[in-house]
């Protein structure tokens, strides 16, 4: 038996994944814009609850204590409505929090919009959000932690 010996091909190299696809790959503006208005509409869906005082903690009512986030919904009512100290001292975070969370719905729309679905981790808006929202929620846990020890005013009263 003759061994022949065998020609090693160059395999086919993949994309990087900070490459944006093909345009004959993306769904079609049209399909790319209705796809980013029902984002919009999913985020309007999602802060309803809260822009409406319905939500309720859910950490709260089955431990009657508060979580990292209490207070944060009453301190963005209180802000929208003016009352900047009344805000800061329900959550010292809802302006970061609130911040954090807008640009990422923003890049979660505009994501959906350059490419057809929401992968905001392809974008550097979108990668700069996701770490805007790990920096805020460490510094929320940060801030109830220190909360529960006595500081700034003691833990948020539980509704």
């Amino acid at each position: 038996m003759v061994r022949s010996s065998v020609m090693t091909t160059a395999a086919p190299v993949p994309a990087s994944p900070r490459a944006s696809a093909p345009e004959g790959d993306l769904p079609s503006a049209r399909q790319r814009t209705l796809r980013a208005l029902g984002v919009v509409l999913v985020w309007a869906l999602a802060a309803a609850p809260a822009g409406l005082g319905a939500q309720q903690c859910t950490f709260a009512r089955a431990f009657h204590a508060p979580c990292p986030g209490c207070g944060m919904t009453r301190a963005v009512r209180l802000l929208l409505a003016g009352d900047v100290r009344g805000s800061l001292h329900m959550h010292a975070l809802a302006v970061p929090v609130l911040l954090a969370w807008g640009a990422f719905a923003l890049s979660t729309v505009w994501a959906t919009y350059r490419f057809g679905y929401p992968l905001i981790h392809r974008t550097r808006s979108g990668r700069a959000a996701i770490a805007l929202l790990v920096v805020t929620y460490a510094a929320s846990l940060a801030l109830w932690a220190l909360r529960w020890m006595g500081h700034f005013g003691g833990p948020v009263p539980v509704y």
